[in-house]
């Protein structure tokens, strides 16, 4: 849209909003909506960053508890990675698992499968997390982690409350362009046929 599309919108807007006697009741709800939906997009961005605020908040609180009740270890990878493929034959992806061994929050040794990077070798190490019965878990996110969710939900909002005003905005102008135009039609056929009697 340039700007000669967003003047003739603007006008059109002050026009069925002023107190032309002319315009038509149709136009002057039309643009009462369209006041509407621009205001809530407008509103839309204050709400769409407490929702991120928000979100960042409880994703917060559950990686805590998660800290609180785990830890982090450094295993060894005691047997040789495993390639396993995901998906189809045409479209596919592999992964990797191997055989990897730590020392438990007791000083006894764990063993256990778990993922690995692909081209990890045998008797390299890795860091994972586990909770307090030294079982293999999730770790929690870390901090920039939980920022990069939080802006990503924020900007998700926005964007769909944007393109829902919008697209709910060219509806109404729509519906409301359609309908004058089937009016005047109407009046002109009714004027034309008064003025072929004469």
């Amino acid at each position: 849209m340039d700007a000669k599309s967003v003047g003739a919108h603007v006008r059109w807007l002050t026009h069925s909003l002023g107190r032309n006697p002319l315009r038509r009741r149709l136009d002057r709800v039309a643009a009462m909506a369209i006041l509407v939906l621009l205001a809530a997009a407008v509103l839309m961005v204050p709400a769409a960053i407490a929702a991120g605020n928000a979100s960042y908040a409880r994703e917060a609180r559950e990686a805590a508890v998660v800290a609180a009740t785990g830890r982090p270890v450094e295993a060894v990878v005691t047997g040789e990675p495993e390639a396993h493929a995901i998906g189809g034959p045409e479209n596919h992806s592999i992964t990797y698992s191997a055989e990897i061994s730590w020392i438990g929050a007791d000083g006894n040794g764990r063993v256990d499968t778990t993922a690995v990077p692909p081209g990890t070798a045998l008797g390299s190490k890795i860091r994972l997390w586990v909770d307090r019965a030294d079982r293999i878990t999730v770790a929690p996110p870390s901090e920039s982690q939980l920022r990069a969710s939080a802006v990503g939900f924020t900007i998700g909002i926005m964007v769909t409350g944007q393109l829902l005003c919008t697209g709910l905005i060219w509806g109404v102008r729509g519906i409301a362009d359609a309908c004058a135009a089937r009016a005047w039609n109407r009046e002109w056929e009714s004027v034309e046929a008064k003025w072929l009697e004469h």
